[in-house]
């Protein structure tokens, strides 16, 4: 009488709380996950609402303050004592690309009359060894009338020899297309020295 009995547990009951506890695992996982993404979307949506931060440094690594908005009028100055330092301020040896220079700034319908003018400044430079500097004192602009006034000094060595002057000069200008060497586009259509 001696036997031995075996109990065996089914199988089903096993495999189904190893599944129930996988799921469980899942579910928290799920849950845990979708809070993750609830937070990270809240958190992209308050990053768009916001203006960017622009930080500008210089060469060095420091940072630069922010500039003011430019006004039309402070550009068309710049371009106009560009010109003019251009147009009236030479030396015999440099009158030829410093006039060069200041085509820049002239329309191309008027680049023929503003060429031949140039060639009696480079003959009268060269055979009277003429040096002339200006020194523009104020400029003021017109934009209704589309005008440059400018005052200042110029000086003229003839073969040595100064001469001071007032130098009072009417410039009438047009905008125009942009280009590397008139990044203004501020072109001079008339002058007119009192």
């Amino acid at each position: 009488m001696n036997s031995s009995v075996k109990l065996s547990l089914p199988k089903f009951p096993k495999m189904m709380s190893l599944l129930i506890h996988s799921n469980q695992f899942l579910k928290m996982f799920s849950v845990a996950s979708l809070a993750v993404n609830l937070l990270m979307g809240l958190i992209v949506l308050s990053a768009l609402g916001r203006e960017p931060m622009v930080v500008t440094i210089s060469e060095k690594g420091l940072p630069l303050a922010r500039a003011e908005e430019v006004k039309s009028e402070d550009q068309i100055k710049f371009a106009i004592g560009q010109y003019i330092a251009a147009r009236y301020s030479w030396t015999p040896q440099s009158v030829k690309e410093q006039l060069g220079q200041a085509k820049a700034f002239i329309m191309a319908k008027n680049g023929k009359a503003f060429e031949n003018a140039s060639l009696g400044i480079q003959k009268f430079s060269a055979e009277r060894s003429v040096t002339q500097r200006i020194y523009p004192s104020k400029i003021e602009i017109n934009l209704q009338k589309s005008t440059a006034s400018v005052r200042g000094d110029r000086v003229t060595s003839i073969q040595g020899l100064k001469a001071a002057g007032d130098l009072k000069l009417e410039l009438t200008f047009e905008n125009g297309a942009r280009t590397k060497e008139n990044p203004w586009g501020i072109y001079i259509t008339k002058e007119k020295e009192e």
